[in-house]
């Protein structure tokens, strides 16, 4: 038992060195834009028949620079197709250092629209970290409910 607990050691320790951990290292910026995936509706099925509900997504703006303030100056949502569906901004939000935001996205009338997306674009006056954006997805039906959230991801254009 001793070896082979001896041979569980060095055999990590060897993998360490052949595939290293590799930490992200934060790089501040002036600004960039965020891909978040959102659902607006979910489905349920009940034998061979399949219903639609809309989702409430609440989305949440999180300024994770200490010291810089970050400026939001556009939110874009898209449809699954990729066609503009609106913008949720009609003036840009400040968000101070450790400070956030939300913005709340109603069910659609029809639910029927299976995967969407927003853009989130952001800028600051000096470098500072990139927010972090999440969106909450509520949906119920009866006593069944349904809840779960996306994490936004620092893209180029």
């Amino acid at each position: 038992m001793k070896k082979m607990l001896i041979f569980m050691v060095v055999l990590l320790s060897s993998l360490n060195f052949i595939y290293p951990c590799k930490s992200a290292a934060v790089e501040l910026s002036t600004g960039g834009t965020i891909y978040v995936p959102i659902y607006r509706t979910f489905y349920q099925s009940y034998g061979s028949s399949r219903d639609a509900y809309g989702l409430t997504s609440t989305v949440s703006l999180h300024n994770t620079d200490p010291k810089n303030a970050i400026v939001v100056y556009a939110i874009e949502e898209y449809d699954a197709n990729g066609k503009l569906v609106k913008k949720l901004l009609l003036a840009p939000i400040t968000i101070n250092p450790w400070s956030s935001k939300e913005i709340t996205l109603l069910p659609p009338a029809q639910p029927d629209e299976v995967g969407a997306n927003l853009i989130v674009r952001w800028k600051s006056g000096q470098a500072a970290n990139s927010p972090l954006v999440e969106v909450l997805m509520v949906g119920q039906v009866l006593n069944r409910g349904v809840s779960f959230l996306t994490r936004g991801q620092e893209i180029k254009e």
